[in-house]
This record gives structure tokens, sequence and C-alpha cells, in this order.
């Protein structure tokens, strides 16, 4: 998650467009694993 720049520091006032950010994140980082194994 650190790699994210945009999740290091939290810089959004809503919680929920942080959340997001956040389910985005973990979104790609699974895709980019899965595809390393396909």
């Amino acid at each position: 998650i650190h790699g994210f720049r945009r999740l290091r520091i939290r810089w959004e006032i809503r919680d929920d467009v942080h959340e997001a950010f956040l389910k985005l994140a973990c979104c790609v980082i699974t895709y980019r694993r899965v595809q390393a194994f396909c």
C-alpha cells in the first residue's frame, strides 16, 4: 500500500473517498499478483 503515494498520507477529508482509494489499491495489488502467476 505504501507504493501508492496518495495513500501514504491521508489527503482526503472524507472517509469514503479515502476508503475507495484504499480498496482500489488493494484491487490493483491483487491483479498484479495474479498476473505474475499466469
